[in-house]
């Protein structure tokens, strides 16, 4: 399945049978699919994966001005992204799993909470759909904030940066980012081994910054509130916190306003993308949560019944 799904660009990655389980794998803010680069080929041996593009990133345009100011809000985008999972659903009988990387883990806590809720959505017609998100991996996720939002500490995590690297680079006499010093520029902020990220990962993560049309509306709905709903999600849902994370450190979260039921998990020699620097712990992570979801019946065929603490 490639092509879009409720405005949003989606790429299937997947060598699993048409019976695995629906993984949907929601970038951070200035991403895109490809953030997924280091955990996809692994996890696309057992999941369907659907590797989602938020509106205004990667391949997907931003909202119509017709849907408003708030339309890149968090609490907006976890509602579009739940219509795409009951489509999903729809098509396929049976809910899927979301997986959410720091803006996209807010989202897909978002979307679970008014997925529990039963929230009307007239665009889902008059009847209350059937559950559709049969648990959430929160990959240091925005908005459970115990203060305001703070910037990250180094300008070349922004887009300023990102747009002037598009730019100069064809004309530099060599490109910064293969060389150790320049990831360590690039992505002090973001990662705990910034210089062993590989040189293409880091290119490829700085031109969808600098790309993102929808960068600016969705750093502004990042300030413009937090997730309060964590007592609507009656899913599944780990959540992961990097020890080493300077752009959302534990210290600025708090547990309290993620689900009751959450699985909290705090990791060492981990950034802010734990898909980057620990990235066989994540694939494990989204297994071992995904198994527990479908053994409990979150995620099986005609099931809607929520499930319990993860075993993850």
């Amino acid at each position: 399945m490639d092509g879009f799904l409720e405005g949003m660009a989606v790429r299937e990655v997947s060598s699993a049978g048409a019976g695995a389980p629906r993984v949907l794998l929601v970038h951070g803010l200035g991403g895109a699919g490809s953030t997924w680069s280091l955990v996809a080929p692994a996890l696309a041996h057992r999941f369907r994966l659907l590797l989602v593009d938020l509106p205004g990133h990667g391949a997907s345009p931003p909202p119509e001005p017709t849907e408003g100011p708030g339309a890149m809000r968090a609490a907006e985008l976890g509602r579009r992204l739940r219509r795409a999972a009951v489509r999903l659903r729809e098509a396929e009988g049976r809910p899927v799993h979301l997986v959410g990387h720091s803006l996209g883990g807010w989202v897909c806590l978002e979307a679970a909470a008014a997925d529990g809720a039963g929230d009307p959505d007239e665009r889902l017609g008059a009847d209350r759909p059937a559950p559709a998100v049969a648990g959430v991996v929160a990959l240091a996720p925005a908005g459970l904030w115990t203060a305001p939002r703070r910037r990250p500490p180094l300008l070349p995590t922004g887009q300023r940066f990102a747009r002037w690297y598009a730019r100069a680079a064809p004309r530099l006499p060599f490109d910064p980012l293969p060389t150790r010093w320049g990831r360590t520029l690039a992505f002090a902020a973001t990662s705990a081994a910034p210089r062993a990220l590989p040189a293409a990962l880091a290119r490829e993560a700085v031109l969808s910054v600098a790309s993102a049309a929808g960068y600016a509306a969705a750093d502004a709905g990042l300030a413009a509130g937090a997730f309060t709903r964590g007592a609507d999600v009656r899913v599944p849902v780990a959540v992961v916190a990097g020890r080493r994370d300077r752009v959302l450190p534990p210290t600025h979260l708090r547990r309290e306003a993620a689900p009751p039921h959450a699985h909290w998990l705090e990791w060492d020699r981990c950034g802010h993308v734990p898909a980057w620097d620990r990235p066989a712990d994540v694939v494990d992570l989204v297994r071992r949560h995904v198994h527990e979801a479908e053994r409990t019946g979150a995620g099986r065929p005609g099931t809607g019944e929520p499930a319990g603490r993860p075993g993850a």
